[in-house]
């Protein structure tokens, strides 16, 4: 008798799993007999058609966002805009009515004469003043417009935040209206 290895026993737990594994991928390759087997028809594929190179198409060139101020207001700008010198009349050269604005002011009374009418006007110091059409009142450079027998009507031009030119109406009434107060 032929002694035995130590090594056997070990070699042969390694074939079993092989061995195992083996015929099982043998069972698993045989096929049904050939009553159980329906006949397979292959048909042929069509080969694919080569595609057509694409057209040379330009490119799509990026949007670019452009921002025209054209009709908006310079968003940096201040909205306070400082009188130019050459229009500033200087202080010295101004009337009591002129420096002082127009809805400061009070209408005390209106005198009719004839053709000719003149209002009484009250500015925040007390002193009275005589108007007529024509008559330079307030700071944004206004003159009197119209003088009926309840009211004095004042026009002053100025510049908005936009640059325009704007005419604002002041009216001095000689009594208040119901619900108004001083």
């Amino acid at each position: 008798m032929r002694p035995v290895s130590r090594g056997a026993p070990y070699l042969a737990w390694l074939l079993i799993p092989i061995l195992a594994t083996v015929l099982s991928i043998g069972a698993c390759k045989k096929s049904p007999p050939a009553e159980q087997q329906a006949p397979v028809t292959v048909k042929p594929q069509p080969k694919p058609q080569p595609k057509a190179p694409p057209k040379a198409q330009k490119p799509k060139e990026p949007t670019v966002f452009s921002y025209s101020p054209k009709d908006y207001r310079d968003p940096f700008a201040s909205l306070v805009k400082l009188k130019e010198i050459s229009e500033e009349i200087p202080e010295e050269e101004l009337t009591p009515l002129q420096r002082v604005s127009v809805a400061d002011m009070r209408l005390s009374g209106i005198i009719i004469m004839g053709r000719k009418v003149v209002a009484h006007v009250l500015t925040p110091d007390g002193k009275a003043h005589i108007v007529s059409i024509g008559t330079p009142m307030g700071r944004n450079r206004g003159k009197v417009t119209k003088i009926t027998s309840e009211t004095v009507v004042v026009e002053e031009e100025f510049k908005d935040y936009t640059g325009q030119k704007v005419i604002q109406e002041t009216i001095l009434r000689l009594r208040e209206e119901e619900g108004e107060s001083s």
